[in-house]
């Protein structure tokens, strides 16, 4: 019960940290960026389902995302995702003491929901020795598929752990009474 009490609180923090975020800086997301910078100029990015990379116009540049739901429709910074893990996984080593998850799950060969039956063209295991490196890859997984920038991803992680680290101390007051 303590363990959710305090996972719970500071993810929600963390999100609401994300979109005051979102709120004040009301960033541009990569495909709007990509496809106004780059336009007219040969880019090699993935060229949609079932091509792989290939040299385009920036301005068809698309993140790896279904093609019915590009991008998120609010701003990039902060990410949420990557506050939402950060805080999840600061909370997790809080409480049991220790980073060590040592966690993995298998991504079956063709399972891909945006190119199914291609993708992954063999099976792949993703693994993680710590929390830690669970939610630096869920942030990073906002990068590869082209949703976030760099210092999106980045400055949440940070967000979240702190948000996380500020929700400990009060949950521990309350278990102790205060």
């Amino acid at each position: 019960m303590k363990l959710f009490f305090a996972l719970t609180n500071a993810i929600s923090d963390a999100g609401c940290c994300a979109w005051d975020n979102k709120l004040a800086f009301n960033s541009v997301r990569p495909i709007t960026a990509i496809r106004t910078l780059f336009r007219g100029q040969a880019v090699r990015a993935w060229a949609g389902p079932y091509q792989g990379t290939k040299m385009i116009d920036g301005a068809d540049w698309f993140p790896y995302q279904p093609t019915t739901f590009p991008t998120p429709p609010f701003p990039e910074y902060s990410s949420g995702h990557s506050n939402f893990s950060a805080a999840g996984a600061e909370i997790l080593r809080l409480f049991t003491g220790s980073d060590r998850f040592d966690g993995s799950t298998l991504i079956s060969a063709g399972s891909s929901r945006i190119e199914p039956g291609a993708v992954p063209s063999s099976d792949v295991t993703l693994s993680w020795a710590t929390f830690s490196d669970a939610a630096n890859e869920a942030g990073l997984s906002r990068r590869y598929g082209g949703i976030h920038f760099e210092q999106g991803d980045l400055d949440a992680r940070a967000t979240g752990r702190a948000a996380a680290r500020i929700v400990w101390e009060k949950a521990k007051g309350y278990w102790a009474g205060n």
